[in-house]
C-alpha cells in the first residue's frame, strides 16, 4: 500500500511521497528522511487504518514533527543527510513499542536515555533470543539428544557426548562463530542507515559457510576413523563417530539458520528464531524418541531426528520471513553480483569470532577427553554437568547477542556516549545473571543427575561436583558480557587473541594438572582451572575496554562505509 506512494527515481535517503488530499482535497507532497519511512511503511502494512488516521498516529508515536509540506508546484529539494543523522537517530536508551507494542520493529524510538529504559530495552531483545538459544542448540539438540542416549547407558551417554562436542569444536564453532560477523556488521549497517548492505553482508556469510560445509563434512564422514585414536574407548568412540556422520544431514540446515537469523535480529527483530524453534523442536522430540527408543536404532536414532529438525529450520525461517515479515525485505537488496567482492571485513570478522568459539569448545573437547582417562562414570558426569553449563550458560550469552546488536546500532549511529554509559548497566546485569545461574544448579544439584542418567554413581559424582560447576557460572556470564560488547564494537580479535593465550598457556594445563596430577581433584579439579582461566579472560577484556578510544570504533564504521 504505501509502497505505491514512492516515486521512482529518488535519493536512497529520501523518498519523496505524495501524500492523499486534505478535507479540502489539496494534495500534498512531503519528504521524510528513509528511517521514518521505513516506521511509517510497516505501520501502514501492519495496522491497514485510513491513511490519514496512520499519518496522525504514526506521527505521534515516533514523536517526531510533521515533515515538511510543500506545495505540487515546489521543487523537492534533495538533501545530503544520512538516514540516520544524529537529529534522526532515536534515543540509545530504550525502544517504545515501535508498531502498536511490536518487538519487531524495524527502527528505535527516542527516548531520554535513562538506566531503567535501556534496561526495559534489553529486556524486550533479550528474552526471545533466550528462548531462541536455549530451543535452538540445548533442547531442540544437546538436552534432547542426552536424555534420550542417557536411556540409553552409560556407553551410549559417553559416546552422545563425545559426538555432541566433537561436532561442536569441528563444525558449530565455525558456524556460531562466523555469525557473529553478522552480529556486528548487520547491526552497524543498520545503524548508519546503509539497510541494504545487510542483506549483502548476509549473502556473503551464506556463500562462505557453503563452502566451509565442503572441509567439515569431510571431517566428519571419517570421524569413525579418527576418534578411536583419541578416546580410550575404541567402542564408544566408533559409536560416537557414527553419531557425526548421521548428522552430517542436518549441517546445510544448521548453517542457514544462523544466516537468516541474522538479517532479521539486526533490525530489532528477535522473536522470529523463537517462533520457528517453537514449531520444530516438538518435532525434534518426537524424531529423536520414534527413531532411537520405538525404532530401536540408539544414538544414531537420536542424530537423525535432530538433523532433519536442523534442515525444517531455515525453510520456515524463511516462510515466515516472506509472508509476515515483509517490512524487513527492504534491508533485502535482492541477490547481487557485490556478494562475491568485499569480503575482507567478514572474513576477519569471522575468523576472530570463530578463533574464540574454538578455543573455549576446544578447551572443552580436550578436558572431556582428558576425563576419559578416570572411567567411563566420570565421563558421563562430566556430559551431565557441561550439558547443565552449557544450558545455563546460553542465558548470559543470549543477553550478550542483544547487546551485541544493540552496541553495534549505537557505534553505527556514532553515539559513543550512550554506548559507554549503557555498557555500565549491562556488567551489573551480566552479574546478576551468573549469580541466578549459579545459586540455581546449587539448589538443583541433588536432582540433575537423575534427569539425565539412572545410574547411581553416575549421579553421585555430578552432585559432588555441581557446587564447582555453579562458581563457575557467574564468571562465564561476566565472560559473556564482555565478549558481547567487544563484537558490538567489532573487537573480535581482541577477544580471539587473550582466550588463545590464557586457555592454552594457563586454563587447560591448570585444569588437567588439577584433575589427573597430583591434586587428583578430578571433575571438582577441571571446573576450578577452567573457572581460573575463565576469569583472567574477563579481567583483561574489561582492561582492554576501559583503555580504548571508542571513538575509533566509529570511525571505522565509516571507513567501511566507503568502500
Amino acid at each position: 500500500m504505501f509502497g505505491e506512494l514512492m516515486q521512482a527515481g529518488i535519493s536512497y535517503q529520501e523518498l519523496r511521497i505524495r501524500m492523499p488530499g486534505d478535507r479540502d482535497g489539496t494534495e500534498r507532497i512531503q519528504t521524510w528522511p528513509y528511517t521514518k519511512i521505513l516506521v511509517f511503511e510497516s505501520y501502514v502494512y501492519l495496522k491497514g487504518a485510513p491513511q490519514a488516521q496512520i499519518l496522525s498516529t504514526a506521527l505521534e508515536n515516533l514523536n517526531v514533527t510533521e515533515p515538511q509540506s510543500m506545495p505540487p508546484s515546489s521543487p523537492v529539494q534533495r538533501r545530503a543527510e544520512p538516514a540516520m543523522a544524529a537529529h534522526d537517530i532515536p534515543s540509545p536508551s530504550e525502544t517504545a513499542p515501535l508498531l502498536g507494542g511490536s518487538t519487531s520493529a524495524p527502527l528505535q524510538l527516542k527516548s531520554k536515555g535513562s538506566f531503567a529504559a535501556e534496561g526495559r530495552l534489553l529486556l524486550r531483545y533479550s528474552v526471545p533470543l533466550i528462548a531462541t538459544y536455549l530451543l535452538q542448540t540445548q533442547y531442540s539438540s544437546t538436552v534432547i539428544t542426552t536424555v534420550v542416549a542417557g536411556r540409553l547407558g552409560a556407553d551410549s551417554l559417553a559416546a552422545a557426548s563425545i559426538g555432541l562436542t566433537t561436532m561442536n569444536i569441528i563444525g558449530l564453532a565455525f558456524y556460531e562463530g562466523m555469525a557473529t560477523a553478522l552480529d556486528t556488521l548487520c547491526a552497524q549497517s543498520y545503524g548508519s542507515g546503509r539497510l541494504t548492505e545487510v542483506g549483502l553482508h548476509v549473502q556473503r556469510m551464506t556463500l562462505l559457510m557453503i563452502a566451509l560445509m565442503i572441509p567439515v563434512g569431510a571431517f566428519w564422514l571419517c570421524s569413525p576413523s579418527i576418534l578411536p585414536l583419541l578416546v580410550r574407548q575404541h567402542d564408544v568412540a566408533v559409536k560416537a563417530g557414527t553419531f557425526l556422520q548421521i548428522s552430517l544431514i542436518g549441517l546445510p540446515g544448521y548453517a542457514l539458520f544462523e544466516a537468516g537469523k541474522r538479517f532479521l535480529q539486526a533490525q530489532g527483530d528477535f522473536r522470529s528464531g523463537m517462533v520457528v524453534l517453537v514449531i520444530c523442536t516438538p518435532v525434534n522430540v518426537v524424531l529423536c524418541w520414534l527413531l532411537a527408543i520405538k525404532l530401536d536404532m540408539g544414538v544414531e536414532g537420536a542424530a537423525l531426528g535432530q538433523a532433519i529438525a536442523n534442515d525444517l529450520r531455515p525453510l520456515l525461517l524463511l516462510a515466515y520471513t516472506f509472508f509476515f515479515h515483509k517490512w524487513s525485505h527492504v534491508c533485502w537488496g535482492g541477490w547481487s553480483m557485490a556478494s562475491l567482492r568485499g569480503w575482507g571485513p567478514m572474513v576477519r570478522l569471522s575468523a576472530a569470532g570463530t578463533a574464540v568459539n574454538l578455543a573455549e569448545w576446544l578447551a572443552f573437547e580436550i578436558l572431556m577427553i582428558s576425563t576419559s582417562y578416570i572411567d567411563t562414570n566420570h565421563l558421563a558426569a562430566q556430559t551431565i554437568l557441561t550439558t547443565v553449563s552449557i544450558v545455563m550458560w546460553h542465558i548470559p550469552f543470549s543477553v550478550s547477542v542483544a547487546v551485541t546488536t544493540r552496541v553495534g546500532h549505537l557505534i553505527g549511529a556514532g553515539q559513543v556516549h550512550v554506548t559507554r554509559r549503557a555498557v555500565t548497566l549491562y556488567a551489573v546485569v551480566f552479574l546478576a545473571l551468573g549469580l541466578f545461574d549459579g545459586v540455581l544448579l546449587f539448589l538443583l544439584r541433588g536432582q540433575i543427575g537423575a534427569w539425565f542418567s539412572d545410574d547411581d554413581v553416575v549421579q553421585r559424582i555430578a552432585t559432588r561436583s555441581m557446587l564447582s560447576v555453579a562458581v563457575f557460572q557467574v564468571i562465564d556470564a561476566l565472560l559473556a558480557g564482555c565478549n558481547g560488547v567487544l563484537r558490538g564494537l567489532a573487537r573480535q580479535h581482541v577477544a580471539a587473541w587473550i582466550v588463545l593465550l590464557v586457555n592454552y598457556l594457563g586454563a587447560v594445563p591448570l585444569s588437567m594438572w588439577l584433575e589427573l596430577g597430583a591434586p587428583d581433584l578430578k571433575l571438582d579439579g577441571l571446573w576450578i582451572g577452567t573457572g581460573c582461566g575463565t576469569a583472567l579472560i574477563a579481567l583483561l577484556e574489561c582492561l582492554y575496554m576501559r583503555h580504548i578510544r571508542w571513538q575509533d570504533c566509529v570511525e571505522d564504521v565509516k571507513k567501511q562505509e566507503d568502500l
